[in-house]
């Protein structure tokens, strides 16, 4: 299984792990390359939403608020709506955006 997060990033399920990879130029040719290892998808894709956050240019508290809603979202879109109640939390904006309150 292969999950495109933006261009740069995606994880990439083996036989005994989930993977973080990042593309990579080597000598002129574009690769993938693991960097993280987790046991499940689960820790991998919050690991990846965790570290967006991290790195984020925000430099105020304002911006760091917007930022973390929009890459919420941004998340949130990689997940089609009959799974997000999956993953704790999201089971009431589910059902707000399934109109079922």
């Amino acid at each position: 299984m292969i999950i495109q997060l933006d261009s740069k990033t995606r994880i990439v399920g083996s036989n005994r792990a989930w993977e973080l990879q990042r593309q990579r130029n080597y000598k002129g040719d574009k690769r993938w390359e693991p960097f993280k290892w987790f046991t499940t998808f689960r820790s991998a894709l919050e690991d990846a939403v965790h570290r967006e956050i991290r790195t984020h240019p925000a430099t105020s508290l304002s911006e760091a608020i917007e930022a973390v809603s929009g890459l919420v979202l941004k998340y949130e879109k990689l997940i089609p709506s009959r799974f997000r109640h999956v993953f704790p939390g999201d089971d009431h904006r589910s059902r707000i955006e399934d109109g079922d309150n």
